[in-house]
């Protein structure tokens, strides 16, 4: 059986019934396709690749059946680099909230980066935080550039369009 034209049609039949019972218990997820486009459309090789450390919307997940939410709690880490974002479902998009800790203020920007390519830039204030209205719903991830080499982006994440 190392080709297909060693199968036989009892084994044809197998394997297409199993393939219908995968499509009915375990659908492909919708966004799967968008999500390896954008694994390979927005590209740096030079950034650190910063680990999602916590997920209001996973953690809600394992104790109980969630649909979507209007408010979700992420939190991201690198190194001496950690990043924390509210996102909450308003009107035109979602906003985020965030503040980034282990860079230099006054010389750092956070970049939104969705999957359509669409990119949106804060400059963190003193405290470092940052804010950005309006993100679109989808994949997004977060990029941190900074005073000495700091290129850091955060791995994709879905805000729902809706609740």
């Amino acid at each position: 059986m190392n080709d297909d034209t060693t199968w036989d049609e009892a084994d044809r039949e197998l394997l297409e019934s199993l393939a219908r019972v995968a499509l009915l218990v375990d659908p492909e997820p919708p966004y799967l396709r968008e999500l390896g486009r954008a694994a390979l459309s927005i590209r740096r090789v030079d950034a650190e690749l910063a680990e999602l450390i916590a997920d209001s919307q996973l953690a809600a997940a394992a104790v109980r059946s969630v649909a979507a939410t209007t408010m979700r709690i992420l939190a991201f880490a690198h190194g001496r680099l950690s990043l924390d974002v509210q996102a909450e479902l308003g009107d035109a998009g979602w906003d985020l909230l965030g503040v980034a800790e282990g860079v230099e203020p006054s010389a750092t920007q956070v970049d939104v980066e969705t999957a359509g390519g669409v990119v949106l830039t804060a400059h963190l204030d003193v405290l470092g935080r940052f804010a950005f209205v309006g993100v679109p719903a989808g994949l997004i991830r977060l990029r941190v550039v900074g005073a000495g080499g700091v290129d850091v982006t955060t791995e994709w994440v879905r805000l729902a369009a809706e609740a």
